[in-house]
């Protein structure tokens, strides 16, 4: 609000000079303003912005972490793992996206504040929390971002991420022990419906994950917080904070949604990765057959998400011989018809349809379309899986975090991952398949590294649905193992990305600061293959 009158003022100043009292004369009584504004909605814009996340995770991240494989070229979108110039083009959307969603917690603390502070003493501390969760994403994806200057600085200075990742541990631990679920719980509240005890356990299961991120670059203090959420994490699945879209407005709708289908349907260019699908038919995993589909008549142009498919969820293994029966994933790093012909890869399936409606991807294993198509189709923004893998990790390394064994963490970890889809989209459903597979896999504890590897490629397949996280903890753990792509003309060298640069505007309207953070990465903000500081 008060920067709406800012800028406003600022206007009149290069005009006739700002009137003493200008922002109450020019305030309409019919409009939301500071005074009859409910800091409530400040929270749930801000929960829409940062859950509802830029397309740009499945154009470029999925593809790059090798969930997905595309067949778009350098130039176009979908090119994640060509390490494409598009990775330059749309790399502002993390650093935008996050800093509006940042910047509406931000606000939502503020105004809150400043109206009553008793009233709405939960809702500031979950602002707060927010408000870190959005800027760890940020400070993942490019190292050194403002953080700590007052929300609307005109042109904040670029904090170290060593300084950011102290701050925002301590900034959690404080507001944990600040909720009160005696005082009145928060409404528009997306998450959790203001339960208080609810966000307790997401606060320390956040701080778990902010915590572990510095296992290599502090791990003492990876170590001391980690202990701190000893016995307060998520108790069980239903604890996950998922962001539900009913569809109704635009901004109700799951952006993602248009890029599954556009990219792996009408587009035909996007399919799951050789890699992912390997890894799950390799381990006998019951998600491979709930999550794919092959399109049996080629591309549909008609948006029809209602007739049959072709689904591997109703065919199972098939009888050897039957071609496809089993889901085939496609391998990174080609295109169609360019250098390097998906007709040309190894293994290749061939094409389905005919004519016009050809798509020589068809055999490929595609999303269920279905499920992940729809703009009603939630997502999660952190899970009880995800925190129990990490939870198997501190307890593998020998850390305080409670009296489950890093065995039993594990187990938690992998079937959570699977029940939680179930919350997703009833056709996600696996039964008792379920248990059978997790206990088919315990935990190897012959080594840490083993352990480790274990735990954090299975992290890989949790995350599915929050490719940010997916490609930090790649970059944190370095697992799974993935082989780099070297496609022609590729910017890292063949060399699997461990940040994007700044936004370009940043270099003409915040020069100065700009500068500085670059000087700090050898004076190269292009080359995506410095490492950000936790990243060792």
């Amino acid at each position: 609000m008060k920067k709406i009158a800012f800028y406003l003022c600022l206007m009149a100043i290069l005009t006739i000079g700002c009137t003493k009292g200008f922002e109450e004369l020019n305030r309409d009584p019919t409009k939301a303003n500071e005074g009859n504004m409910d800091p409530n909605y400040l929270l749930t814009s801000g929960q829409l912005n940062y859950g509802n996340i830029t397309e740009f995770q499945l154009y470029e991240l999925a593809p790059m972490m090798q969930v997905l494989a595309s067949t778009a070229t350098q130039t176009s979108y979908s090119a994640g793992d060509k390490y494409s110039s598009q990775l330059f083009s749309y790399n502002d959307r993390f650093f935008a996206d996050g800093q509006i969603a940042a910047g509406l917690f931000a606000e939502a603390q503020e105004l809150a504040e400043k109206k009553d502070p008793v009233k709405y003493a939960n809702l500031i501390q979950v602002s707060r929390i927010m408000r870190v969760m959005a800027m760890q994403r940020i400070t993942d994806t490019y190292g050194d971002i403002p953080y700590a200057q007052k929300n609307g600085t005109l042109y904040p200075k670029y904090d170290l991420q060593a300084d950011i990742y102290k701050d925002m541990l301590a900034t959690l631990e404080d507001a944990a022990g600040k909720l009160d679920k005696t005082k009145t719980k928060m409404t528009g509240d997306l998450f959790y419906d203001g339960d208080i005890d609810k966000w307790t356990r997401f606060t320390y299961s956040l701080m778990l994950r902010v915590a572990m991120r510095l296992t290599k670059a502090d791990p003492d203090m990876a170590r001391a917080y980690a202990e701190k959420t000893k016995d307060k994490t998520f108790k069980d699945f239903t604890d996950n904070a998922i962001l539900k879209f009913n569809g109704t407005a635009e901004e109700r709708k799951n952006k993602s949604a248009n890029s599954w289908f556009g990219d792996a349907v009408t587009f035909g260019q996007v399919r799951w990765s050789k890699t992912f699908i390997d890894f799950l038919k390799n381990n006998n995993d019951p998600r491979l057959y709930v999550i794919t589909e092959k399109s049996d008549t080629g591309m549909v142009f008609n948006n029809d998400l209602t007739r049959p498919a072709f689904g591997y969820t109703q065919t199972k293994p098939a009888p050897a011989g039957k071609i496809n029966e089993v889901p085939v994933g496609m391998p990174n790093g080609y295109d169609i018809n360019g250098v390097r012909s998906i007709e040309t890869a190894p293994g290749y399936p061939g094409a389905t349809g005919k004519g016009n409606n050809a798509s020589p991807l068809g055999n490929y294993a595609r999303p269920l379309t279905k499920v992940f198509a729809q703009p009603t189709f939630s997502t999660f923004l952190i899970t009880y899986a995800e925190t129990e893998l990490l939870l198997a990790e501190a307890k593998a390394r020998g850390w305080d975090v409670g009296a489950v064994s890093a065995k039993d963490h594990y187990r938690n970890g992998l079937v959570a991952a699977m029940r939680s889809l179930e919350q997703l989209n009833g056709m996600l459903t696996m039964g008792t398949e379920v248990e059978t597979f997790a206990a088919a896999h315990p935990l190897d504890e012959s080594s840490l590294e083993k352990s480790l590897e274990m735990i954090n490629t299975q992290y890989w397949v949790a995350t599915l649905f929050n490719f940010p996280e997916t490609w930090a903890n790649y970059r944190r753990s370095g697992y799974p193992v993935l082989t780099p792509v070297n496609y022609p003309g590729n910017r890292t060298n063949g060399v699997i990305p461990r940040r994007l640069n700044y936004p370009n505007r940043e270099a003409s309207y915040n020069a100065a600061n700009y500068n500085e953070a670059v000087s700090r990465l050898g004076g190269n903000d292009l080359d995506l293959t410095k490492r950000v500081w936790w990243d060792k």
